[in-house]
């Protein structure tokens, strides 16, 4: 399916400009030189575009206030804005306001092109997919946009949903995107990671506990189940949950009802079910370490996030992203992404998916000596010296002991990088592990070059 792009651009230069390049790449462009002859089209119920690319000062109105006076398909719509006296505190603004992107002249319409064919339209596409992407920032890619699609067509009609993806990718997120656009903000969202309570936890955690159930037990505690009712419990990592509480899962999601730990009387809950895990389920089945009755119950509706590597595409725009909210937390300390070091990111493979780019921009974000982001801080860690050195050979007296500190260097290098991948990139995790400040981390970190 063709792109359908509505241009406004004044400036008559620019605008032929604009209008043949798109063409040639295969875009069926629209060009309006004001914004009256945008509201005329619209009067005239003229096709509603799939993206559209604006001038910031047209001659007759701005941009965004034009933008403000079309009708709400139109805002929903992805909107690029251009402009030759762009400052980062419009493009924050803007981005803010839901913008899809900002450039500013001269354009580097390579970039507008690649940004173009990320919101491509797909055949299965929902029929307003910029409103479904304003609820769910996951990406711009056909991927998502799939993702996305089947969001949308859930809508109510749902009782638990099987999200599956790599670690990073962003499970949680699209859970929390299911739960906002089919459940409503007001009502709870309750997660909780199987993976990361120690087992003789997890069941008084789930379920909660009457007081006096066990020792330690001096109050009434109500489990997440309880603290869920009207909304969406979110259990993540269910394939590392034990499988003695794998049956017990299994009977409340028959009951729909939970007995805390002590407790006599079933209690009905009524909860919507978002499990995640990065393992494959059937395989976790096949090898005895999952219920099959319990599989086929949660897998009624399976949503897969796929890993960052696959759809690069949603690196700068999520970039940018976090670019967007680190200057929101930091106004005094303000960051910008240039086109090379949007290039550095697009070259790194990104193995810990969104949660290892969110933590490298903020990296950069911290470490940077300016506004704009250096592109040595975005490249990708070759790992040429990621393995200790080796012990020397006695036999030997040509090849020289390494010196003692870059001995140290190498193995705290080893030792952190260990720790990272360990702790799923997590910084604010893995410096609590180690001991240390997240900034002394970063620090750390750029001493050592780990990427």
């Amino acid at each position: 399916m063709t792109t359908r792009i509505a241009l406004i651009e004044d400036d008559p230069l620019m605008g032929e400009s604009l209008s043949e390049r798109l063409q040639l790449e295969g875009f069926d462009c629209t060009w309006w030189r004001t914004g009256a002859e945008v509201l005329n089209a619209v009067r005239q119920g003229k096709p509603l575009p799939d993206a559209v690319v604006s001038d910031i000062r047209l001659s007759d109105v701005e941009g965004p206030e034009l933008l403000a006076r079309l009708p709400e398909p139109w805002q929903a719509r992805p909107w690029i804005f251009i402009t030759g006296y762009g400052t980062s505190a419009q493009r924050e603004a803007l981005l803010a306001r839901g913008a899809a992107d900002f450039f500013t002249k001269p354009l580097d319409m390579d970039r507008l092109i690649r940004r173009l064919r990320a919101l491509q339209p797909e055949a299965s596409a929902p029929s307003d997919p910029a409103a479904v992407l304003k609820a769910c920032p996951l990406g711009v890619s056909g991927e998502i946009r799939r993702l996305h699609t089947m969001v949308s067509r859930l809508g109510a009609n749902w009782d638990s949903v099987l999200v599956t993806g790599e670690s990073g990718a962003g499970k949680e997120e699209l859970a929390r995107c299911l739960h906002r656009e089919t459940t409503g903000v007001d009502a709870p969202f309750v997660a909780v990671n199987a993976a990361s309570l120690p087992e003789s936890l997890i069941e008084a955690e789930l379920f909660g506990y009457e007081k006096g159930a066990f020792t330690g037990a001096t109050r009434m505690h109500r489990g997440k189940f309880e603290q869920a009712h009207g909304g969406t419990l979110f259990l993540d990592e269910i394939g590392d949950m034990p499988l003695a509480l794998q049956a017990r899962l299994l009977r409340v999601l028959q009951d729909r009802a939970v007995t805390r730990l002590g407790g006599e009387q079933a209690l009905p809950v009524q909860v919507r079910l978002i499990f995640a895990t990065h393992k494959r389920l059937n395989e976790e089945v096949r090898a005895g370490r999952f219920r099959e009755d319990l599989y086929y119950r949660i897998n009624v509706v399976h949503l897969r996030v796929p890993p960052l590597r696959e759809r690069p595409e949603d690196v700068p725009w999520l970039a940018q992203r976090f670019i967007v909210a680190w200057n929101a937390a930091h106004p005094a300390a303000p960051r910008t992404l240039g086109t090379d070091a949007e290039q550095a990111l697009m070259r790194r493979a990104w193995p810990g998916n969104v949660r290892e780019l969110r933590n490298a921009i903020e990296r950069a974000c911290l470490l940077s000596e300016s506004d704009r982001i250096e592109t040595s801080l975005l490249r990708e860690d070759t790992g040429s010296d990621d393995a200790p050195p080796a012990a020397p050979d006695r036999a030997s007296t040509e090849s020289p002991m390494p010196r003692l500190e870059e001995f140290l260097r190498l193995q705290e290098r080893e030792f952190i990088r260990q720790a990272l991948q360990r702790h799923d990139f997590q910084i604010g995790v893995t410096a609590d592990a180690l001991g240390i400040s997240r900034k002394s981390l970063w620090e750390r970190m750029k001493r050592l070059a780990i990427g």
